[in-house]
């Protein structure tokens, strides 16, 4: 019995350390090609307790923030792209993310093989790397939309957008 109890305790405890490879003052590095233009933004983790905020920053000329709900976080099917303001807050609704997809979503995408989001179901095709960290990579059904997610139950960011009807793509370069 003690054994059984000792082996729970230690799952639990590797769980918890694998959800939280991504914590408070993590920095992601991307480039976006917007209509042509290439832009190198940087996000921050600010804030990731039961609500999430994002701080973004671009050339150091402007930053703002996005927030994230926790039901928009375990439970979430819609991706908002809503354009950065400078110094401004932006809060999410209750089934919004940004840049990043659902618990909810990530758990349909391992164990189904596709998730949706947007009303566009996303099958996956294949495992990579970008930046050093492991992604799923999903392409939308009858779309020319391509994610690529990192493979995180605590954290599922976009790492990469090629495709993207809103003619917004783009890359992460680093994590730090």
């Amino acid at each position: 019995m003690k054994r059984i109890i000792y082996l729970l305790i230690l799952q639990l405890f590797f769980v918890q350390a694998y959800s939280q490879q991504v914590k408070q003052g993590t920095t992601f590095n991307y480039t976006f090609n917007l209509h042509g233009q290439t832009v190198p933004i940087e996000f921050s983790v600010l804030r990731f307790t039961d609500t999430l905020t994002l701080g973004w920053k671009i050339r150091g000329l402007a930053t703002g923030t996005y927030t994230m709900v926790p039901t928009a976080l375990q439970h979430g099917d819609k991706m908002n792209f809503i354009q950065p303001v400078a110094g401004g807050v932006i809060q999410l609704g209750e089934h919004e993310t940004f840049f990043l997809i659902s618990t909810d979503a990530f758990g349909k995408l391992v164990k189904d093989h596709q998730f949706m989001y947007d009303n566009t179901v996303y099958d996956f095709k294949d495992d990579s790397l970008i930046a050093g960290q492991k992604v799923l990579h999903v392409t939308a059904k009858d779309e020319t939309t391509e994610w690529w997610i990192l493979n995180d139950p605590g954290f599922p960011l976009v790492c990469k957008i090629q495709g993207s009807p809103f003619g917004i793509n783009c890359l992460l370069n680093s994590v730090k």
